[in-house]
């Protein structure tokens, strides 16, 4: 019998809102389940975003709390080699009792069954959360043209974004182009198309699957 969750005990602390907005898209398209309703409701962040330095702090804190049978979540991104967040991972693990010598695996890490932390985009990768929604929505010519379009407009427009971030305007585009009338974002491009199977997202959902279902 599958375990119910519960979210007056269970959490997952992810960096921000479209973190939590493409996990409760991807659960619910996968599994069925809508993480954004009661008892469900386990995905938890900062509206304006917390980042990944509350994330941990966060997680490690309600691991702190007596709550029995509750199950605890932590999502960040691996990120680039440069500033790389499996060092802090590392750490808390280690504090958990597991060696981690070999480094992260492609599973994502569960602890006693009960703690699990996952790092976008597929643990062993560095990347984001970008690199994983940009490698399961479809890789058609409008996300070419939207990130085309952006470079056109930060190279000859001076558009504002960062100019590392071309990945995250090009699919923040993409979901306007999906509906100009929703709010737009990662989760709206996840509800709304055809996503692709990846080993990633396939590795995801067995992860969140084992922490907070069985």
């Amino acid at each position: 019998m599958a375990r119910e969750i519960n979210d007056k005990i269970d959490a997952l602390f992810v960096e921000g809102p479209d973190d939590g907005a493409v996990v409760n898209a991807l659960v619910r398209k996968l599994s069925g389940i809508d993480l954004a309703k009661r008892p469900y409701r386990v995905v938890r962040t900062l509206e304006d975003g917390g980042g990944d330095s509350w994330a941990l702090r966060e997680f490690e804190r309600y691991l702190a709390t007596e709550r029995p049978g509750a199950r605890v979540g932590l999502i960040v991104d691996r990120d680039e080699v440069t500033n790389d967040k499996w060092p802090a991972v590392s750490a808390i693990l280690h504090r958990l009792g597991v060696e981690t010598r070999d480094g992260p695996t492609a599973g994502g890490a569960i602890i006693d069954g009960r703690y699990g932390i996952w790092m976008w985009p597929d643990n062993t990768s560095h990347g984001d959360l970008e690199t994983f929604v940009a490698g399961i929505v479809p890789q058609s010519a409008l996300l070419t043209y939207a990130s085309e379009a952006c470079r056109v407009a930060k190279g000859e427009h001076a558009a504002e974004y960062e100019l590392r971030h071309v990945r995250k305007a090009a699919l923040k585009v993409r979901s306007v182009w999906r509906d100009a009338s929703a709010a737009g974002g990662y989760g709206h491009l996840v509800r709304n198309l055809e996503l692709r199977s990846t080993p990633a997202s396939d590795a995801f959902l067995a992860w969140f699957t084992k922490l907070f279902l069985t």
